[in-house]
């Protein structure tokens, strides 16, 4: 073959290989392709204050998962089963706890308790709130992002499981590449922050109050 030919022939199957996979460049990709952080949101407007303050105080802990979807590294799923990270996009927080910080922020809106503190604040608390981010996901197949999100209410006082709840929600990605699974993922956490938190206060009143120390 000769050198012109060979030339024309890498040109179109090189193109041929781009048409091929245009649709679904930009999945585990940032915009541009350059390097970027991002970070969960609560999208909702702040909260109205609770009718009535529980004399209790609380604390909630960022629990560890072994999830691939709490780490710094962003997942995306093309196939049931198969989980693969960003190249150019991460987290600028851990997961968890940039949901302990929102889910805190909700919570404090609200003034349903005497107090409510991340743990390691130096606040202390009767009551405590674990957190733990099973699953943070932009499923590329279903062209959605999916949050999985485990909460157990514990008395302190008493050393004793009050409650425990799953939270799953989902939110369509309106763009295929980072900044769109950021935004959906972030609208998944917003509906489970409107579940979680009213959930917490329902546990939460059926309680005694605390014990005097």
């Amino acid at each position: 073959m000769k050198p012109a030919s060979r030339r024309s022939v890498l040109v179109l199957g090189g193109a041929a290989l781009l048409l091929a996979g245009c649709v679904s460049v930009e999945v585990g990709s940032s915009e541009g392709n350059v390097r970027a952080q991002y970070r969960l949101d609560d999208l909702a407007p702040p909260p109205a204050a609770a009718g009535k303050t529980v004399a209790r105080s609380l604390v909630v802990v960022s629990m560890p998962s072994l999830g691939i979807g709490d780490t710094f590294s962003m997942a995306y799923s093309r196939a049931p089963q198969q989980r693969a990270l960003y190249q150019n996009a991460s987290w600028a927080d851990r997961p968890s706890n940039r949901v302990v910080q929102l889910l805190v922020r909700r919570i404090d809106a609200r003034q349903a308790f005497v107090s409510v503190a991340e743990l390691g604040s130096g606040v202390g608390g009767d009551l405590a709130l674990n957190v733990t981010v099973d699953e943070l996901l932009h499923d590329a197949a279903a062209a959605s992002a999916r949050l999985e999100l485990s909460a157990e209410l514990v008395d302190r006082t008493t050393r004793t499981l009050v409650a425990r709840r799953r939270f799953v929600a989902s939110a369509p990605v309106a763009q295929e590449n980072a900044r769109g699974a950021v935004e959906a993922l972030s609208r998944a956490l917003t509906n489970v922050l409107d579940e979680l938190v009213p959930w917490l206060e329902a546990s939460t009143a059926k309680l005694p109050a605390a014990p005097s120390r």
